[in-house]
């Protein structure tokens, strides 16, 4: 993580401490600690260390000393200077690691891989990546999930964001002090500020981590408590020193805290709520610890040693390119990396680290004024993070054009029982091999068009969205569910074309047509969800009835549960009955659709992107399906109910092929391409036919 002040003698700082207490050297041996933590966990644990929250907790506290030294030198803040400074030490570093990560990606990652990665790639250059991955709904470290190489920049976006919202804390107490004409007492109005900040601050991350822990990983709110520790460190301890003896045992337990956070909690499914306390009041420790003279046997006898003071140095450079090591190290060979490989990792990071600090980041901080003059020092560190976004804009668009063509030739795939594209091979004892399959480019991008926000309700809305499509004269049928009935669409709608149906939808993502209780997602999302299906129950009550009502829900997923919490296939299968109820009493045919197999690893999907057989690229069937298919259950035997199974068209006696008939069939883990459910359509008409009468 970046550096803030002043450097060991004869090194350049970036801003002349204010502190009375001096250079503190053990700070910079702390920051290699976090750092050699961050890159331990990541590339050996496939865990998270808390390193990060030590890096925040550090930056919080220099940043405010940085602060309060411009007020005490020139009496007041200076938000130019401070940004401009600012941005010499972070941009030039991060932005050369965002140039290499996108010109090496088209190379190294699957072109499935692009689109994510150079989206990140912006993101991260104007510092909102944790907004993207937010947004995306990314599980940090989540085993079966593809992560960009730029992932960890997260925490950048965090902290430059961070770093505005302190700024502008500060104006905003310089202003009070102003107005009430007490300049002396800013320091104190600051104190109550951030006090105030860090408290609201906690207290969300708390609440946030119980509703939605994902949301709140990423979230600058959420945090700003851990930097908050830190400022109030650094606005409570100059001029205060405690007895030696009480700052050795504080460092020490500190230092021993840091390191073993990562060992005892699982940091990625509970930060940054309560328990994200244990590395940052660690943290805080080591910096009471350094706040007078070290003690004899003091922390700083290890910490501010020359290779840990020498590597916390760089340890801005070394959180910025040891993840981007590993990933590409990971999609090329395929497998984490072992000892030895890790180590190289480790030695390249810190080489490239040290590399970026000695040629880019010290020459473009230098002061001395025959270099260039300092109205011109600004203009390096922008041009490099221009360069940035020109590479990431570039890459973007010819990623983008690239999968619009493919999907153009995926779509234009004939739709026939005859041949042998798609599901027709399995009818027509075709070849089980491919050399090639589409989409070629990206088939996460192949999505049926309810995936739209005019056709979708999100995990958390309630808003009930209609669409509609073909003739409005037509039989009417309705389709209602989650994502995984939404994957059923193309081949729904290509049945109404040829039929000439009148077909509507519903769709809520993570949502299942059902009164039964869950227990497989948020509670957020849960409820969200009931209010969603009561809003439907009232919409459907006050429309005309419809012939067929068509409905599949993730089965895998789903746990249903009894009024005390327990799972309960009953209680899931009651569930079904009840919803439905009211339409088959109104002369509606409930059809429910038996769920498509689903991948037990994203990881298998790379073998749908080269040339492969059925055999060494499919799914054992007692690893595709549930247990036991409650929606099927509910509906057979169940008067105006009826199920359609088209498993057939998805396996055979030997597994569920990840590629058929020259198309891929899943975007990703459970979900279907279109370009494969199109090829459903004649298979699903057959199906739905004696239903209608």
């Amino acid at each position: 993580m970046p550096r803030h002040f002043s450097a060991p003698p004869g090194r350049p700082a970036l801003v002349r401490k204010a502190d009375a207490s001096g250079y503190r050297p053990e700070i910079e041996g702390l920051r290699a600690v976090a750092s050699l933590l961050v890159a331990t966990f990541h590339i050996w644990l496939g865990r998270v260390s808390g390193g990060v929250d030590v890096f925040f907790v550090v930056a919080g506290f220099l940043t405010t000393l940085t602060l309060l030294g411009q007020i005490r030198r020139y009496g007041r803040v200076r938000p130019v200077a401070f940004l401009t400074r600012l941005a010499s030490r972070l941009f030039p570093a991060a932005a050369v690691v965002l140039v290499v990560v996108a010109a090496l990606s088209p190379l190294l990652l699957r072109p499935s891989q692009l689109l994510q990665t150079f989206t990140e790639v912006l993101a991260s250059t104007f510092y909102v990546e944790n907004i993207a991955l937010a947004r995306a709904g990314v599980d940090y470290l989540a085993q079966d999930d593809f992560h960009s190489p730029v992932q960890n920049f997260w925490a950048m976006s965090v902290q430059g964001q961070f770093y505005l919202i302190w700024l502008g804390l500060v104006l905003v107490a310089t202003l009070i002090a102003v107005v009430l004409r007490r300049r002396a007492q800013l320091p104190r109005i600051l104190l109550v500020l951030v006090a105030a900040l860090t408290v609201l601050s906690f207290a969300l991350s708390v609440v946030l981590v119980g509703v939605d822990q994902p949301t709140a990983y990423y979230s600058t709110l959420a945090r700003s408590w851990e930097f908050g520790l830190g400022s109030l460190a650094a606005l409570v301890l100059p001029g205060r020193v405690l007895p030696a003896a009480l700052r050795t045992v504080a460092g020490w337990l500190g230092l021993i805290g840091v390191v073993s956070c990562g060992f005892v909690l699982q940091v990625s499914t509970a930060f940054p709520g309560a328990a994200a306390l244990w590395p940052t009041v660690s943290a805080l420790l080591v910096l009471v610890a350094g706040s007078g003279p070290a003690p004899e046997f003091g922390v700083a006898r290890l910490l501010a040693t020359r290779p840990l003071v020498w590597l916390g140095g760089i340890s801005y450079g070394l959180y910025l390119w040891h993840w981007p090591l590993l990933v590409f190290w990971r999609e090329s060979t395929g497998e984490d990396p072992g000892a030895l490989a890790g180590l190289g990792i480790v030695a390249a990071a810190t080489l490239l680290a040290a590399a970026s600090k000695r040629f880019l980041e010290d020459p473009l901080h230098r002061r001395a004024p025959v270099e260039r003059p300092r109205r011109l020092r600004p203009l390096a560190p922008a041009a490099l993070l221009a360069a940035a976004a020109l590479v990431g804009v570039t890459g973007l668009g010819g990623t983008n054009a690239a999968i619009a063509a493919d999907l153009s030739r995926a779509h234009a795939l004939p739709v026939s029982t005859e041949g042998c594209v798609g599901a027709a091979a399995l009818a027509n004892a075709c070849p089980d091999s491919w050399s090639t399959s589409l989409p070629a480019v990206d088939a996460s991008e192949d999505g049926s068009v309810l995936n739209t926000d005019e056709c979708s309700t999100g995990n958390s809305g309630t808003e009930l969205k209609e669409c509609r499509f073909g003739d409005p004269g037509g039989q009417r049928v309705l389709l209602i569910g989650n994502s995984h009935a939404a994957s059923f669409f193309p081949a729904l709608r290509g049945v109404a074309q040829e039929r000439g149906w009148d077909l509507h939808s519903y769709y809520k993502t993570g949502c299942v047509f059902s009164t039964a209780e869950r227990r497989d997602d948020s509670e957020s999302a849960r409820r969200s969800c009931d209010v969603w299906n009561g809003k439907l129950q009232e919409a459907l009550a006050a429309a005309d009835p419809y012939d067929l009502v068509v409905t599949a829900y993730s089965a895998k997923k789903s746990v249903f549960v009894d009024a005390s919490g327990t799972p309960d296939e009953q209680a899931g299968i009651d569930g079904f009955h009840e919803s439905w109820a009211p339409l088959i009493a109104r002369g509606s045919t409930v059809v429910a659709i038996r769920d498509n197999p689903v991948l037990p690893s994203l990881s298998l999907l790379a073998c749908a992107e080269q040339p492969g057989t059925a055999a060494e690229c499919s799914v054992p069937l007692e690893e595709a399906f549930a247990d036991r298919e409650l929606m099927a259950a509910a509906a057979d035997g169940w008067p105006g109910a009826a199920s359609v199974d088209l498993t057939r068209w998805f396996c055979d006696d030997r597994g569920c092929p990840l590629v058929i008939g020259g198309v891929k069939v899943y975007r990703d883990l459970g979900h279907l391409t279109e370009s494969y459910a199109r090829t459903l359509t004649s298979y699903l008409g057959e199906a739905l036919d004696p239903l209608l009468g």
